[in-house]
């Protein structure tokens, strides 16, 4: 029997295309012995190819009347037809650390290729998301499951089904499509790697291990970039744990003061005021931070509020000993309530020692994040989501994907981080990461660093920056809850004294010996450096200099919007952060245009005010000793604020439910009860760089060390980045009251607001370019996004394309994507940090379709290059593969 195509299934839309395009491939195959060609054909695939400004309908062949994700990949797979992917070379994977290529057998397992959304789907879910946090929206606190995300935002089945089977035909084995339909995870071997994708795997020496990493930019057949792109990372360089290990100390919990047992510097001792300094311990914080839970705030007695019922997941990459946590919430009287440890894959086992790379050394931050998380949190469920690293993915982002995907917990805490510039294509993953997130109503905390103002810098190996001020990646997406990190202020620092520190800690012994905090203690944004107002400054007490500092700043090179040239892999104008989001707005922001960072910040510091946080973390810590202190690990960093952020929001949910992104309510919640935050007013993340280099200004009095001229990161005179009221580069909005926080969370308004939009005609013909303005008026001037939106009856998403606000307008001249018929179109406003969402009126519209021609041609396939025409009455062999290929020609 031979298949027929039927030209009704032809969708009549593609008739009202604009100019010429092949709307069908028909690959023709002989399948019987015949002298009759074309009596015996099957059918093997049809495509549909359409402009890149044309709005696709739906796929030539429909699975079913319920499908209405388009399909995307409309062109045959020409394997000599190829696009290069940019961003996936690691900067160290360079010459110098360059130990020969990987061998070929070598197994690459655990390999995610990453699926994009199509411009609409992108359109649509930033609207819906904009929904999802606004109130008085249809789709308020509406989050999706993983497999509502995927259906409406991933691809179609027949192109997940195309992008499986051509890597099949590459011999690579397909695990999988993961929840959300956003990464196809599969296996294979360099060797496959290299001649599926072009790039060559090879083996990089940094930083004492031995990594594996592509030496080129990949490369995909072009008829797959409608769908596939790129990968989660190519690479297993590790990013940066945000953690300031410090070391044992011993603490007395009747004075609530410890004794540090470690050196800097190889060999100056730890500096101590009274020979002791404070470790922070749950109590402490609960004080501080106005916690509502009475057994962690002596000051509070009304409703406990503590995680009940809650869940949060800490990403990480390697194992702990359950053991000792669990004797850290004995020794500071939290209630029994041990994490669980959720493996993704292969078990990284402590400190990563499985790992193919050598050991992490990740388990003390591990600790860290699950012991504090769960100290503000106490009732909360406390997730460890781990895996092992692949010789080309970290396990840190494969635990990240095992939260999200699988909608985990309503909170993640991720304490890792790296400079946008340097991880390149992963900055892609992780913002579509966090979208997911955001949709789900996942609240995501990422710390934002230890490098001050200077974020591609290591404040682990330098004394100096010298790459300019930068922010980690990880931090900066749009989805996420940046967090800093703050210190104690004390008003005369420069002459602290024991006795001076009476009114904020009780030194002379407590009743309840978890809580030596007083009082809040002011704060300032943390800096170790010398520009930090400390009571123990770096360079007088050690000669030598540091940038550890909590970091901030302006998003800068997460995104190349122009594309990268395609010889050169060199971004096609200036990379650029983070456009600004709409609820970030208020006193202080900068009109910078880009995503700021951070949004909130807590203690972080470690040890230049006296006091840093309290773990467990090796053996010996925290075990229980009548006679005597007891043994703990001093920790800081703003590796702790963010599970420490984390908790409080387990404690939002608690109240309220899922939040997702949090900063829609921050920051309103700034500006309409203050109270909710302590603002931070003086101090700097300014630090130390080497003069000469990019953001370096000079100091008076500059220090030289190994004969390095000093200066500072900043502008002109202006440091960066100072504390100041409302929002700063250094704190963010402050530090939080949590109680406070907690009372008027769902208490927030927002002025309505009132949209428009208005098109310069209401018929004309398909392709014919119209202007569409209008503007959005409320408080002040609104500040965001208006979405085109359309009640179209063909199977496409209704969301069209988004127009940026401007003095609280906007005005697009060249819209010519409308697809054929006649429907209404419309404006949907998101909303801001003061103005409401609101939609316009509905205007109707008649789109006619254009004059338009039919043509086939049969081409001859034996050069998959460029097939040629068989003209009428030309023979061909038997078992010839030929195409049949229609085209539709408009104006």
């Amino acid at each position: 029997m031979m298949d027929r195509i039927d030209p009704r299934g032809i969708p009549q839309f593609l008739a009202a295309d604009r100019t010429r395009h092949s709307i069908g491939f028909l690959a023709l195959q002989r399948m019987a012995m015949s002298p009759s060609l074309l009596r015996t054909i099957r059918p093997i695939a049809i495509f549909a190819s359409l402009a890149s400004g044309a709005v696709l309908g739906a796929p030539l062949l429909a699975q079913s009347a319920q499908f209405t994700v388009p399909s995307r990949l409309v062109r045959p797979i020409d394997d000599n037809s190829r696009i290069t992917l940019h961003g996936y070379v690691h900067p160290l994977a360079n010459a110098a650390n360059d130990r020969g290529a990987a061998p070929d057998s070598m197994p690459l397992e655990r390999m995610h290729l990453v699926l994009k959304r199509s411009d609409a789907q992108e359109t649509e879910l930033k609207q819906y998301i904009a929904g999802q946090h606004t109130p008085g929206s249809a789709s308020y606190h509406k989050w999706l499951t993983p497999d509502q995300f995927g259906k409406q935002f991933g691809p179609s089945d027949q192109d997940v089904a195309t992008v499986e089977s051509w890597l099949s035909a590459q011999g690579f084995d397909v695990v999988g499509l993961k929840p959300g339909r956003q990464v196809i995870e599969f296996t294979g071997s360099v060797a496959q790697l290299r001649t599926a994708f072009h790039t060559q795997i090879r083996q990089y020496e940094a930083n004492g291990n031995l990594h594996f990493a592509a030496a080129n930019e990949p490369q995909i057949p072009a008829a797959l970039s409608p769908v596939v792109g790129g990968f989660v990372s190519l690479n297993n360089f590790r990013p940066q744990s945000h953690a300031r290990m410090l070391g044992r100390a011993f603490y007395d919990p009747k004075t609530g003061t410890a004794k540090p047992d470690w050196t800097v510097n190889g060999g100056e001792g730890y500096p101590t005021i009274g020979g002791v300094n404070f470790a922070v311990t749950p109590g402490d914080f609960g004080v501080q931070y106005d916690l509502p839970n009475a057994s962690l705030n002596p000051a509070y007695s009304g409703t406990t509020y503590d995680g009940t019922g809650q869940t949060i997941a800490i990403i990480n990459e390697a194992n702990i000993n359950i053991a000792l946590v669990n004797q850290f919430r004995t020794l500071f009287g939290l209630p029994a309530n041990p994490p669980n440890i959720v493996i993704d894959g292969n078990d990284p086992g402590i400190d990563g020692i499985n790992n193919p790379d050598g050991p992490n050394y990740a388990t003390s931050e591990a600790y860290l994040d699950v012991e504090w998380a769960g100290a503000v949190a106490p009732k909360a469920t406390v997730d460890l989501v781990i895996a092992a690293d692949t010789a080309l993915e970290n396990g840190l982002y494969l635990a990240a994907e095992h939260a999200i995907y699988s909608n985990l917990a309503p909170v993640v805490s991720v304490s890792f981080g790296a400079c946008e510039s340097a991880i390149g294509s992963t900055n892609a993953f992780l913002l579509a990461l966090t979208e997911q997130a955001a949709a789900e109503g996942i609240t995501v905390t990422v710390s934002t660093g230890d490098n001050g103002s200077a974020g591609c810098d290591n404040p682990n190996a330098v004394q100096y920056a010298s790459y300019g001020a930068a922010v980690s990646g990880f931090a900066s997406t749009p989805y996420d809850v940046a967090v800093g990190g703050t210190d104690f202020y004390y008003s005369n620092y420069q002459h602290l004294a024991l006795t001076d520190l009476s009114t904020y800690w009780n030194t002379t012994g407590s009743n309840t010996p978890s809580v030596t905090l007083k009082t809040p203690i002011p704060e300032q944004p943390w800096n170790n450096s010398q520009f930090g107002l400390d009571a123990s400054n770096y360079y007088s007490t050690y000669q030598a200099t540091t940038i550890g500092a909590g970091s901030g700043g302006a998003s800068s090179a997460a995104v190349c919007a122009a594309g990268y040239n395609q010889t050169t892999g060199v971004c096609l104008g200036t990379p650029t952060g983070y456009p600004k989001p709409s609820w970030q707005m208020g006193t202080g922001v900068p009109a910078d245009n880009v995503r700021d960072i951070p949004d909130v910040s807590l203690f972080a510091a470690d040890g230049p005010n006296y006091a840093y946080y309290a773990t467990c973390v090796s053996d010996g810590d925290c075990q229980p000793n009548s006679s005597g202190p007891v043994q703990i690990f001093g920790v800081g960093g703003t590796s702790a604020s963010a599970p420490a952020f984390a908790g409080i929001m387990a404690l939002v949910n608690q109240k309220y439910g899922r939040q997702g992104q949090a900063d829609f309510v921050l920051y309103p919640l700034k500006a309409q009860f203050p109270a909710a935050f302590h603002d931070v007013t003086v101090g700097s993340i300014s630090v130390p760089c080497k003069i000469g280099t990019v953001n370096c200004i000079s100091v008076a009095s500059p220090i030289t060390i190994g004969g390095v001229s000093e200066g500072q990161i900043g502008s002109g005179t202006t440091p960066y980045y100072n504390a100041s009221a409302g929002y700063n580069l250094a704190t963010g909005l402050g530090s939080v009251d949590a109680t406070v926080l907690l009372n008027n969370w769902g208490n927030i308004s927002f002025t309505g607001s009132t949209t428009t939009l208005t098109p310069s005609s209401t018929s004309f013909a398909h392709g014919t370019a119209i202007t569409i303005s209008g503007s959005v008026t409320g408080t002040g001037s609104p500040t965001g996004n208006v979405a085109l939106l359309a009640d179209t009856t063909l199977p496409v998403q209704q969301a069209q394309a988004t127009f940026s606000l401007s003095a609280g307008a906007f005005s697009a001249s060249n819209v010519n994507y409308l697809p054929g018929g006649t429907y209404n179109i419309w404006g949907q406003y998101g909303g801001d940090g003061k103005n409401a969402a609101s939609t316009s009126a509905k205007t109707q519209i008649t789109v006619t379709p254009e004059a338009s021609t039919t043509t086939f041609d049969v081409l001859n396939s034996a050069s998959t290059s460029s097939a040629s025409v068989i003209t009428a009455g030309q023979s061909v062999s038997y078992g010839t593969q030929l195409i049949l290929a229609a085209q539709v020609h408009g104006t």
